[in-house]
């Protein structure tokens, strides 16, 4: 006859309590609002450098053509690219940064949505205790 042995104390102990399923939906919500907010502040910046790469090419531009006795031919196909590049640029980085706003703008959407079920759900217990509440003070009564 052999004796349970210690190791299988662990089978007696309550079971971890279940996590909370619209907790854990809220906290991934906001995890993916902040990490729409670092997206949009990045495309910020991107658009930032991009528009002041295309004022540098367009000051380069005007300030080549200023100058006295400038040699179009040499230095006007080459500017001309270069502003052109920076201008798609900045319209690429201005897209880009209209993307990231919808996008943040859809994440905090979802978040307040969770946001208002946990809401709803804290409204529902409050009065389920205050039936129950006054139930008990109903019972007492009598």
């Amino acid at each position: 006859r052999r004796s349970a042995p210690a190791s299988r104390s662990w089978r007696r102990r309550s079971p971890m309590p279940r996590p909370d399923k619209l907790a854990v939906l809220k906290r991934v919500r906001a995890l993916e609002v902040a990490a729409a907010r670092r997206d949009l502040a990045r495309a910020g910046t991107r658009l930032a450098a991009a528009e002041a790469r295309a004022e540098a090419a367009a000051a380069a531009l005007h300030a080549e053509a200023a100058s006295p006795g400038a040699d179009y031919a040499a230095w006007l196909p080459a500017a001309l690219a270069a502003r052109d590049r920076a201008s798609l640029a900045t319209h690429r980085a201005t897209a880009e940064q209209e993307v990231a706003r919808a996008t943040l703008a859809d994440r905090r959407a979802a978040e307040r949505a969770v946001e208002e079920l946990l809401a709803e759900r804290r409204e529902a217990a409050r009065r389920e205790r205050l039936a129950r509440d006054a139930q008990v003070i109903e019972d007492g009564r009598r």
